[in-house]
């Protein structure tokens, strides 16, 4: 039976030996005088940064609708104002339901806190700033009723690891 150490060693081997070839190809590469050819250079550098410019405005195009910041919630939402201060959320008892957009209205009284929900088996939702002065909406729709939790990932005073409330969402 091969342990997992034998295997490592191997991989490690073979990927260094990789790399030294490959170091050893572009040594002999760039031996003896050669002429330069700037115009090819200058010509080869316009090209690659019009394929990287390409590129990255395609990831941008793809990408924009996911962010979600700037969403509207639609006059069907329910909104849902929270503050924070430190160590407490204070968060309408009002059961929120499932299935419904959910524009949340985040405060903060004193400094940087973090609003961020879980469900109850402890998976991240999702997080959002919140900034002392600011008012952050974020929109979210809760499609399982269920109790989530809710902490704060920014390290705000002693008192940071007891920042953390729930709230009900119902059906």
């Amino acid at each position: 039976m091969v342990t997992t150490g034998v295997v490592l060693t191997v991989a490690f081997t073979v990927v260094c030996a990789i790399g030294i070839g490959v170091l050893l190809v572009v040594a002999a590469s760039t031996r003896g005088p050669r002429q330069v050819d700037l115009e090819r250079i200058r010509h080869a550098e316009r090209s690659w940064f019009v394929v990287a410019v390409v590129i990255l405005v395609a990831i941008l195009v793809a990408t924009i609708a996911f962010t979600p910041y700037g969403r509207s919630a639609g006059k069907d939402a329910q909104v849902v104002d929270v503050q924070a201060f430190q160590f407490a959320w204070v968060i309408p008892s009002t059961p929120i339901k499932a299935g419904r957009k959910v524009e949340f209205r985040l405060t903060s009284k004193d400094v940087n806190h973090s609003f961020a929900v879980y469900t109850a088996g402890g998976k991240l939702l999702f997080q959002v700033q919140v900034m002392p002065g600011k008012t952050q909406d974020y929109v979210y729709t809760f499609h399982k009723p269920g109790t989530y939790q809710v902490l704060c990932l920014e390290y705000c005073g002693v008192g940071h690891a007891n920042m953390n409330t729930e709230f009900q969402v119902v059906a």
